[in-house]
């Protein structure tokens, strides 16, 4: 989808302290190959603060760093997975709208996993691009059961929140376009059954054969997702200055789309996402342009793509131009 009127005038992020990885490995709490494998340093861990208080925190500095005149604002999107809390609070949405701003605004909640913040930035856009100004968060923090680091194999949850800030006319960035794919088509299988097979190397064959399929499928809408987005935007891959990807560790990266792509670590934020980890709600793309805003990593002119991925059935893709560095740069 091409926009020709939407610009980014501000983003901010609340996350939570770094805890060392280190640490987790000694108390036995994470595994020392899986901590290899994906390369984490530190994962940002909240303690006692809700979801949505991270996120209207993230929301009150986008919005005063953004100038934006708070009676102007029509609509909120928050993104979210969890819990968000506070105890007693049913809508998050309209939480943090309330929270974050004095007055009336339209509160969505949006739920579309690791995608969710880039699916809140095209349904931001659409309100943008009619005339209002839009605010979007996204939060996550961990409320499951085990511990954070045995939840999976995959990347590590982390606890924090994104917020930006969306409007016609002038910003630090413009939205270029964005577009999301939805595949959902191995989202509903239920898990094979070893006793419905002769043995269990025909099981193991079966089920090879089905995870080769789901990865050539996730990895093929990934692919057609990032190329829509590139050519509304009207950009060549060779043209982007930063990829900013999941943080979802080294051993989930998607190789062969890195190499489509001419993607490498110097292109991403990745120094900076292996001491944060994956916030579940899809904010780590924002958490890195705002670390690129902040402290001038991004230039005007610069090019950079934001990249969501919800469990591999959902995927998001959004092309900024930077215009300007922000007055609220670090040292600014």
């Amino acid at each position: 989808m091409r926009w020709s009127d939407v610009y980014v005038r501000s983003c901010a992020v609340a996350l939570g302290e770094g805890e060392p990885v280190e640490a987790a490995v000694a108390a036995g709490r994470y595994d020392p190959a899986v901590r290899e494998a994906h390369g984490y340093e530190s994962i940002a861990v909240a303690g006692d603060t809700c979801a949505a208080d991270l996120a209207v925190d993230a929301a009150r500095v986008a919005i005063a760093r953004s100038g934006v005149d708070p009676a102007a604002i029509g609509v909120f999107v928050h993104a979210y997975v969890d819990e968000q809390g506070p105890q007693g609070v049913s809508e998050p949405a309209t939480y943090v709208q309330g929270m974050a701003h004095d007055g009336r605004a339209r509160a969505l909640g949006l739920r579309q996993g690791c995608n969710g913040a880039i699916a809140s930035l095209e349904v931001g856009a659409l309100y943008a691009s009619a005339g209002t100004t839009a605010v979007l968060t996204s939060a996550a923090r961990y409320a499951g059961e085990n511990d954070r680091y045995r939840d999976d194999q995959g990347g590590v949850p982390a606890d924090g929140a994104t917020a930006m800030v969306l409007d016609r006319g002038d910003g630090v960035a413009r939205l270029l376009a964005t577009e999301i794919v939805g595949d959902g088509r191995y989202s509903a299988l239920s898990a094979l059954d070893p006793d419905a097979f002769g043995s269990r190397e025909e099981f193991r064959r079966a089920q090879r054969r089905r995870v080769m399929s789901m990865m050539r499928t996730m990895t093929e809408a990934r692919g057609d997702c990032v190329r829509a987005a590139l050519a509304d935007a009207g950009v060549r891959a060779g043209d982007v200055t930063h990829w900013l990807l999941p943080y979802t560790g080294r051993f989930l990266i998607d190789r062969e789309f890195c190499a489509e792509f001419g993607i490498d670590d110097k292109r991403t934020t990745w120094d900076l996402g292996r001491t944060v980890g994956h916030l579940l709600s899809g904010g780590d793309s924002v958490v890195g342009l705002t670390h690129l805003l902040q402290t001038g990593g991004a230039a005007p002119g610069d090019r950079v793509v934001l990249l969501g991925d919800s469990t591999g059935f959902a995927f998001g893709c959004a092309v900024l131009e930077i215009l300007t560095e922000p007055a609220w740069q670090a040292g600014a």
